[in-house]
């Protein structure tokens, strides 16, 4: 069997490290190591990331995976990641095959605790434990790479819920969806000329909505910030047949989304997927 350790390494001139950074070092080092060895397909429950061999100059140790069995390929895969990582740019989208962008985001995090003077860089090791190739996460790489992930992105989108709370004393007024998708409180505004329909909606106890218009999300997760409602809808709960005849019966509620890409984007985390 092969053995998978990368050396980490806090660049700086001075000798020694404030214990609450070299916390947030290992930190953040063992997210990347954990969600790169997911994507690669080394998520064995068992296996642990232990620092060893630090010296003291800036900060540095070797990382190893340990408590369970990688083989040579596995080894080449996983550097394989880093190295894609290490190399991304606004022309590969920040985006690396294989690697999932929560990954991506961890990467940028890991290289975010360097301070002005400072340089995070991993290590490849040879079988003699000496680095044969750095590579060094440049802070502007890391700053667009958080940019361009908690970014805000809008869609043409539907969600289904419960209105659990109505602010119409506020301009714009909203109300708060509980999503039925992923069980959040959703912040939706509404146009004066949707109080009919949302009355209606009110009217019964329990009653479940569906509602569709502009979302704002996180690029990241898609998470829902908020929706711009145009369209509201008391209905009973809906099942995927019935999800297909209602989009049917309503042309124009999705824009340009079909049935199939809001089940995956809007109920992706409703067990259906």
């Amino acid at each position: 069997m092969a053995e998978l350790r990368i050396r980490v390494e806090l660049q700086r001139a001075s000798k020694g490290v404030e214990m609450l950074k070299l916390v947030e070092l290992a930190d953040q080092a063992q997210k990347l190591f954990k969600a790169v060895a997911e994507d690669v397909g080394l998520g064995a429950p068992e296996g642990v990331w232990v620092a060893e061999d630090f010296y003291n100059q800036g900060v540095g140790f070797n990382s190893s995976y340990k408590f369970t069995d990688v083989d040579p390929e596995q080894v080449a895969q996983y550097l394989h990641a880093i190295d894609t990582l290490s190399r991304l740019n606004s022309q590969t989208g920040w985006r690396a095959d294989g690697v999932k962008p929560q990954t991506v985001v961890h990467f940028a995090r890991l290289a975010r605790v360097a301070r002005d003077g400072e340089t995070v860089r991993l290590g490849f090791l040879d079988d003699d434990d000496i680095v044969r190739e750095w590579r060094p996460l440049e802070k502007p790489q890391a700053e667009a790479i958080i940019e361009h992930y908690e970014a805000a992105v809008e869609y043409r989108g539907m969600l289904q819920g419960r209105i659990h709370s109505l602010y119409k004393e506020v301009n714009p007024p909203y109300f708060t969806l509980r999503d039925f998708a992923s069980s959040e409180l959703i912040r939706c505004e509404f146009k004066p000329s949707e109080w009919a329909a949302l009355h209606k909606a009110l009217a019964r106890k329990d009653g479940v909505v569906v509602v569709a218009g502009w979302v704002r999300a996180k690029r990241l997760d898609r998470s829902v910030e908020v929706m711009r409602v145009d369209r509201i809808k008391d209905v009973a709960p809906l099942d995927r047949d019935e999800l297909s005849s209602f989009f049917g019966s309503a042309p124009g509620w999705t824009g340009d989304m079909t049935t199939d890409e809001f089940i995956d984007v809007v109920r992706r985390s409703d067990g259906e997927d």
